[in-house]
């Protein structure tokens, strides 16, 4: 089964495809054609023989027709294939240039292969050209550990698209990256910034949670909105939840399965709270749950 690392930059992408656009201007630092909108294609590099080859994903810029082209469908610039490579795979080497050979002659525009590694070990190994013994191809291959948190809240704003994958991938407690982190997530569309927000909350530890909870309340922004209430309260949640667990390890206390999903089921950010100030004190598990009495104190 993929797994959550080679899977999170697809769904980004799938969800916003300018995504891939967006890390390919990164990477290069080179201008690219011009063009007025960006959506996924197609991912199958299929022929005539028995192997049935499927890229990741493939992205295509398109711009409007001109006049002299007689057509009245958006005409394509520049594909990009993007594929996440979390390990390493010797047989890339043969499947990637029949994927960009296939996109290519479809589309009949230039492509684009972009590798996505999660640290830079893999990115140098990946990023050797590819000797067809004809010619060559050459990913671009982009270490997620070298996208550097941003805390200048306009460039986050600008670009949110490497500025949430950037602390997710190098999360920090810095209240400046933290700030510039939620004018990120305001500025993304609502129809991402659900899945961003998840991503990256989830990364975040329980300290940094907390400084973003009090920026959140400082800023006025709303807890409850659609944009990151939820993937906050679940971050949180997850934060205080992990918190109990390491306490009540840490004090040699057994957990039964049962009360583990009890724990582990709970989004009540209050109730955590009790639980969590509880297990300092507790003796056994049961201590959490129990209602002390105000006597006798």
């Amino acid at each position: 089964m993929p797994s959550h690392q080679h899977e999170f930059p697809l769904d980004l992408i799938r969800c916003d495809p300018g995504s891939a656009v967006e890390l390919l201007r990164e990477l290069t630092g080179e201008p690219l054609p011009e063009f007025t909108r960006v959506r996924c294609d197609a991912a199958e590099a299929t022929s005539t023989a028995l192997t049935h080859l499927t890229s990741d994903s493939v992205v295509v810029c398109e711009r409007p027709p001109h006049p002299h082209e007689e057509r009245d469908d958006p005409v394509p610039v520049l594909a990009v294939i993007v594929e996440p490579q979390n390990r390493r795979d010797d047989r890339k080497s043969y499947r990637w240039p029949a994927y960009v050979a296939s996109t290519r002659m479809r589309l009949e525009r230039p492509v684009a292969l972009l590798v996505l590694t999660p640290t830079s070990s893999p990115a140098r190994r990946y990023a050797e050209p590819i000797d067809l013994g004809c010619g060559e191809i050459r990913p671009l291959v982009l270490a997620l550990d070298t996208l550097r948190p941003i805390s200048d809240p306009k460039a986050a704003a600008a670009r949110p698209v490497l500025a949430v994958p950037a602390m997710a991938d190098n999360p920090t407690e810095d209240e400046a990256a933290l700030d510039a982190l939620l004018t990120a997530l305001k500025s993304l569309d609502g129809s991402s910034s659900s899945l961003y927000s998840d991503h990256v909350l989830a990364a975040l530890s329980a300290t940094a949670l907390g400084s973003l909870e009090k920026l959140m309340k400082l800023k006025d922004y709303e807890f409850k909105t659609e944009l990151i209430g939820r993937p906050f309260r679940e971050g949180k949640a997850l934060g205080q939840i992990k918190g109990i667990f390491a306490v009540l390890k840490s004090k040699g206390i057994e957990v039964s399965e049962e009360t583990r999903k009890r724990i582990d089921g709970t989004t009540d950010l209050e109730l955590l709270d009790v639980w969590l100030n509880r297990a300092v004190g507790a003796e056994r598990v049961e201590d959490l749950f129990e209602e002390r009495s105000e006597k006798g104190r």
